[in-house]
């Protein structure tokens, strides 16, 4: 079994991926896990400590699960693999996302906006490497990386909680994708 804190981690980030900064308590957090809210503040010392150590948990889980894709061929087939990715682990990213928005001040300002660190990273590698292999033409790359990031996460955010499957996870990666291949490869 997972020790104390772990659990208290996972619970946080399916709570606060269902119900957003504004309903997530400690109170309701213990109450779903079983234990008392004063464990829970052994560990955190309030809402907000809980939730940071929550998405920075989430963020080194999802980077070690994307470590462990395998390297396609072709970058257009990475696009798909890290579209696909995306839709598997929509509850980590949701949870990722709300944060984000809840927590908007505590990110860098960039000159489109407020950024998490690393949100757009996986699709960064997909342009790097579509430039390497010469699929993709990129003017910026950084840009170009965070605008597709937030197409595929404003689909995931619209289904959860709800996962697709089969047919429909399959229809909605390929509409993704081929929307996403046509801008890359100029039309195409």
């Amino acid at each position: 079994m997972k020790n104390t804190k772990d659990l208290i981690l996972q619970k946080s980030r399916i709570i606060f991926a269902l119900q957003g900064y504004e309903a997530f308590s400690i109170r309701h957090l213990a109450d779903e896990i079983g234990i008392a809210p004063s464990v829970i503040y052994h560990y955190f010392k309030d809402k907000d400590s809980l939730l940071k150590e929550m998405y920075l948990s989430t963020n080194t889980l999802l980077g070690e699960k994307r470590e462990k894709l395998s390297q396609p061929e072709t970058a257009s087939e990475m696009l798909r693999q890290r579209i696909e990715f995306q839709v598997d682990n929509s509850e980590e990213i949701v949870a990722v996302l709300k944060y984000y928005m809840a927590y908007r001040k505590n990110f860098k300002k960039f000159k489109n906006g407020f950024v998490p660190n690393k949100s757009a990273l996986h699709m960064e590698e997909v342009l790097r490497y579509g430039v390497k292999t010469g699929e993709f033409k990129i003017k910026d790359l950084e840009d170009d990386a965070k605008v597709m990031t937030h197409a595929i996460n404003g689909f995931l955010l619209e289904y959860y909680p709800y996962k697709p499957k089969g047919m429909e996870k399959y229809d909605l990666v390929q509409r993704i994708y081929n929307f996403l291949i046509r801008a890359l490869k100029g039309g195409e």
